[in-house]
């Protein structure tokens, strides 16, 4: 008899190495499945990040985001409270666990013993079963193909398809199928859609490198299996000085591309769908996209339609993270546009962002809108912590980056600021959000000082978001700080006309940044294109 482990709908049998759910094998690494183990065998206490690093990885050096990964794997595969994080100790499995005995193995025949008669070949052979797809985007990367054909390079190809695989990982938006399962296919020339039916994936990642000289060029490509549709291509080279730097630098820059690529692949798909025929995951996706046309638009009944789109969904599933983000997202937004009572919305959006958080711990875009939740509380120290939590947890969300540049700058870090919402828009350049970035750098030049910059980047993002207030209010308060009075009274004319109460608001001194002399500065400025002040007031705070 073989000794298994039954945790709610799952067995998991350890001679076999295998995770069943619904009497199905699941798709589990084998690091995942060896964490797996430590947690269950030692489920009496919390276990060290330490211990899981040499029990799972013993005589390895890796990073402890490979720790976290992995733990993130076993909550998509068994809920996300099988495994408890106990801050500052560890981890603890947290779900119910009974020791059962397996479906026994037929014994061997015993030598000179009669052997039963052959079942006919149509009754012994395998029967395949068609994985469903998740609720969620599905992606699967494959090994990338080494065209040099030279074995030295095996290593760094293979580590850079690792490197994507782990990265994806952090968008939470995604189901990513583990390195074990993509590396089968290593070698082999299978078709991108049978690869697909057989790991229930909607898109594949594949691509390939090709070593130079002293140089590397590497394609990639994002595919919609179903109908071998490319979603996005691109080249990149690059000089190979220093291999780990580029191997970084290489898996960030695809990371970056795909994430944005699949989440507005995804939309347009659903755009056409009704709402009663989408489950809870795609009608928060489709509440996220109505409340970001409505940012681009500047239409404040959309950001309500949005509101109850997200609300749907969570009434479908109420542990949709996904849903609880973008209801976190949309009050965080009614409170920047002044459009409702803030406590109450502020109330409204951390309880949102909480919930959202308590279903997984690592989704950086809970984190995130918690954190501009909190900045907008007044509460800056602990927004900027959340806002930094959130990039820590997804250094490859452009979104987050720009953002927490804005707000560091908006703290006084005005250096910082700048930097990080430039490698914001170094990081994802063709973001379908690059408006968003955009503003964010232009605020940041503004909180430092750096007017001309301040107007040229609000221009750029209106160039590309012509209704986007922030934008417009951050190019009315650096024509002031240029001294052009007369062209930001203009410019005020067409913001009060798109956003009226988000302009009161701000005249009434509330912008919500952690320096009081930059709010100050900002509100002596936005008075003075008002005609509220005199343009000599700006010298002192230029």
């Amino acid at each position: 008899m073989v000794r298994a482990y039954t945790i709610g709908g799952c067995e998991v049998r350890p001679d076999e190495r295998r995770v069943l759910v619904g009497g199905r094998p699941a798709v589990l690494g084998a690091r995942a499945f060896d964490l797996l183990m430590c947690l269950i065998e030692h489920r009496d206490r919390v276990v060290t990040k330490s211990e899981l690093m040499e029990m799972v990885w013993a005589g390895t050096v890796v990073e402890e985001n490979n720790l976290t990964v992995h733990v993130s794997a076993l909550r998509k595969l068994l809920g996300a409270q099988c495994v408890a994080t106990v801050p500052g100790r560890g981890y603890r499995f947290a779900m119910e666990v009974s020791e059962t005995d397996a479906v026994p193995r037929a014994p061997a025949a015993l030598e000179g013993a009669p052997r039963p008669a052959a079942a006919p070949a149509a009754a012994s052979a395998p029967r395949e079963v068609d994985l469903p797809l998740p609720d969620k985007p599905s992606i699967a990367v494959l090994p990338f193909d080494n065209l040099g054909r030279d074995p030295e390079q095996e290593c760094f190809i293979d580590g850079v398809t690792e490197d994507i695989i782990t990265e994806l990982s952090r968008f939470r938006s995604l189901f990513v199928i583990a390195r074990n399962s993509t590396f089968s296919y290593k070698g082999k020339a299978v078709d991108v859609r049978t690869i697909a039916k057989d790991l229930g994936v909607r898109y594949v990642v594949e691509g390939s490198i090709r070593r130079a000289g002293s140089r590397i060029r590497v394609a990639a490509q994002l595919i919609d299996a179903p109908t071998g549709a490319h979603v996005w291509a691109e080249k990149y080279e690059r000089a190979l000085e220093d291999i780990f730097a580029v191997q970084e630098e290489l898996t960030q820059a695809i990371v970056a591309a795909i994430a944005p690529q699949i989440e507005s692949f995804e939309i347009q798909k659903g755009r056409g769908a009704r709402a009663g025929n989408l489950n809870a995951y795609e009608l928060a996706m489709r509440a996220r996209d109505t409340a970001r046309r409505a940012d681009k638009e500047a239409e404040a009944v959309s950001h309500d339609e949005a509101l109850q789109i997200a609300t749907d969904a969570v009434a479908i599933d109420p542990n949709c993270g996904t849903a609880f983000g973008t209801i976190a997202y949309l009050r965080w937004r009614q409170v920047w546009a002044g459009t409702t009572q803030p406590a109450r919305s502020i109330e409204e959006g951390l309880a949102a962002a909480r919930r959202a958080i308590t279903i997984d711990s690592g989704d950086h875009i809970a984190h995130l809108w918690k954190g501009m939740i909190l900045l907008f509380a007044d509460q800056h120290d602990a927004g900027l912590a959340d806002l930094r939590r959130a990039h820590e947890l997804n250094p490859n969300d452009a979104l987050t980056l720009s953002l927490l540049g804005q707000f560091a700058a908006g703290a006084g870090d005005a250096q910082t600021g700048i930097r990080y919402a430039k490698d914001a828009l170094r990081l994802s350049p063709r973001d379908t959000l690059r408006w968003s970035f955009l503003n964010s750098l232009a605020w940041a030049y503004f909180f430092g000082g750096d007017y001309a910059n301040a107007a040229d980047s609000a221009l750029r993002s209106i160039g590309e978001a012509p209704r986007f207030y922030p934008s417009h209010l951050c190019l009315v308060v650096s024509r002031v700080g240029l001294g052009d009075t007369a062209q930001a009274a203009a410019e005020l004319g067409l913001l009060q006309d798109l956003a009226p109460q988000a302009v009161a608001t701000r005249i009434d001194g509330n912008w919500r940044v952690a320096d009081a002399a930059l709010a100050a500065r900002a509100t002596t400025f936005l008075r003075i294109a008002a005609g509220l002040e005199d343009p000599s007031a700006a010298h002192p705070r230029r």
